[in-house]
């Protein structure tokens, strides 16, 4: 997916018009059409603005990565999370539902998770006796 593709993919997903995305980045709904047909581009202050409002990397914006990456997401005020960790949020990420599970309730989801992980791990070691 190029740019004009995921900009307009992201623009529909969030329901949002060209009008108000265009007001939100202080350019016109002109502008936002150019840049969802290809005749315009943003210059590189409105594609950050652009990354930063759909909160996405700004690779993932111009089509050179289909992973979101949400920008400062993956850091906290106490610690930098190791690459390993940001990879497994992002993988979270691609399930909405689950992920906010677990950013409401961690620790009764992960206990969730852990028991279903436990049941299918007793089942395949059952089929292997």
């Amino acid at each position: 997916m190029n740019f004009p593709e995921r900009l307009r993919y992201l623009r529909k997903s969030a329901n949002i018009s060209q009008q108000t995305l265009g007001d939100a980045m202080n350019v016109t709904k002109v502008s936002i059409s150019g840049y969802e047909t290809g005749n315009r581009k943003p210059d590189t202050d409105t594609l950050q603005k652009l990354a930063d409002y759909f909160d996405v990397s700004i690779d993932y914006l111009l089509g050179r990565s289909e992973t979101k990456e949400a920008r400062a997401s993956y850091q906290t005020a106490e610690k930098e999370i190791t690459i390993e960790e940001a990879l497994l949020l992002s993988q979270l990420q691609k399930y909405p539902s689950m992920y906010n599970h677990l950013i409401t309730d961690p620790e009764k989801t992960v206990l969730q998770l852990y028991r279903l992980w436990s049941f299918l791990e007793e089942e395949k070691q059952n089929k292997n006796l």
